[in-house]
């Protein structure tokens, strides 16, 4: 195998880690040493193998992203990148501020700020998820003119500018905002929405992602994981009345972590359509508390037909346990939300951020924003083991 194949190899392991509910912290650790030293002999230019040698023709845009040493030269391979998706580049960014950038605030800046003014790196696709990355590093608040600027790129320094806590009131939006974004758009107004000290009502927020179709955005997803239970059971009650929001329902029902939610996903675990996302959202909920009614064999089936058939048999044993589980676990019924079968607080944030599966590390990065109002550097912090998903 030659190095770049060893590099596209741990890439692909790598997503397969980030979906799964079974790796330990230690697998994303071991991959992510492993693919950095590959990365570093790529981008040091190693010696290439006979195989590499023969590809290089082909590989030749792959292996200059591979071999940037400078934000300039990162930026414009991946204005030109075919071969790695959203996800892989942005694990290379990672790769590459680890490399070049490490403890060096000033380049993390720069190398975001060039990515950010970037119109081709800037799609629908990837800013979401460059804007959490960058939310994650110390950098200094980057400067946005929008003179020239799609509204792609807008919206992800609003977006960052949420993620790192930001906060207006609406005397500050209008003048330091919206007079600079002309036109201003229905979605750009409400990523603004969304900065306010003081929001609007969560079912007007609501009905306004509904008009912008963006109940699937990671906006929406901050912004809901945010609400208290009032608010959310609300919101949830009236997204239950479109039937082609069922899954969104169990999907936030299960990131929410309210318990209370428990035995809906039990009896939605016996619905064939919705087998598998409520029991994935029981399984963020629950974590391994789910294995006093589902042994982990069932749960682990490699058969997909058969894992929906045991799941929708002991569904059934789940609602009958569930009363006994959540007394030994809530004894004092002061337990609101869980994740991986911990309660969600200050004390366990940082324990659920950088100790469970990927899986729930991710949802982690939604109550840290609610508990804290920011994505801070914590996730960040455990860098030189592990990236950031």
């Amino acid at each position: 195998m030659s190095l770049h194949e060893r590099f596209d190899f741990l890439l692909a392991q790598r997503q397969v880690i980030m979906s799964s509910f079974e790796c330990a912290p230690k697998n994303l650790i071991d991959n992510t040493q492993a693919l950095f030293i590959s990365y570093k002999a790529l981008n040091e230019g190693a010696a290439l193998s006979q195989s590499d040698s023969q590809n290089a023709c082909q590989s030749d845009s792959q292996s200059q992203l591979l071999k940037a040493k400078n934000a300039t030269e990162l930026v414009s391979a991946l204005e030109s990148e075919v071969d790695y998706d959203v996800q892989n580049q942005l694990v290379i960014i990672q790769l590459f501020l680890k490399l070049h950038c490490q403890q060096n605030s000033q380049q993390q800046c720069l190398l975001f700020q060039r990515l950010f003014d970037s119109s081709v790196i800037n799609s629908a696709q990837s800013f979401p998820n460059l804007a959490l990355l960058a939310s994650q590093y110390l950098i200094h608040p980057l400067v946005l003119s929008s003179d020239g600027k799609t509204a792609a790129q807008i919206h992800q320094y609003l977006l960052l500018c949420i993620f790192q806590g930001q906060r207006l009131n609406r005397k500050q939006a209008s003048e330091r905002l919206t007079t600079s974004m002309t036109p201003v758009t229905p979605v750009t107004t409400l990523y603004v929405e969304l900065l306010m000290e003081v929001k609007k009502a969560p079912l007007k927020i609501y009905e306004n992602v509904i008009e912008l179709e963006m109940v699937d955005s990671i906006l929406f997803d901050f912004y809901i994981a945010s609400l208290d239970e009032e608010q959310l059971t609300l919101i949830l009650n009236v997204m239950s009345q479109d039937d082609t929001l069922r899954a969104k329902v169990i999907e936030v029902m299960g990131y929410s972590g309210f318990i209370k939610f428990v035995p809906f996903l039990a009896k939605a675990m016996q619905q064939p359509s919705q087998t598998m996302a409520a029991f994935n959202a029981l399984k963020i909920i629950l974590g391994p508390l789910l294995e006093q009614a589902i042994s982990l064999q069932w749960q682990s089936e490699s058969d997909l037909d058969k894992r929906c058939e045991y799941l929708q048999f002991y569904s059934a044993k789940l609602l009958d346990r569930w009363p006994a589980i959540a007394l030994n676990y809530n004894q004092n019924n002061t337990i609101n939300r869980m994740l991986n079968g911990v309660e969600v607080n200050e004390s366990s944030i940082e324990f659920l951020l950088t100790q469970t599966s990927p899986v729930h590390q991710k949802i982690a990065q939604l109550h840290q924003y609610r508990l804290h109002g920011t994505i801070s550097k914590a996730i960040a912090s455990t860098a030189d083991s592990k990236l950031a998903s």
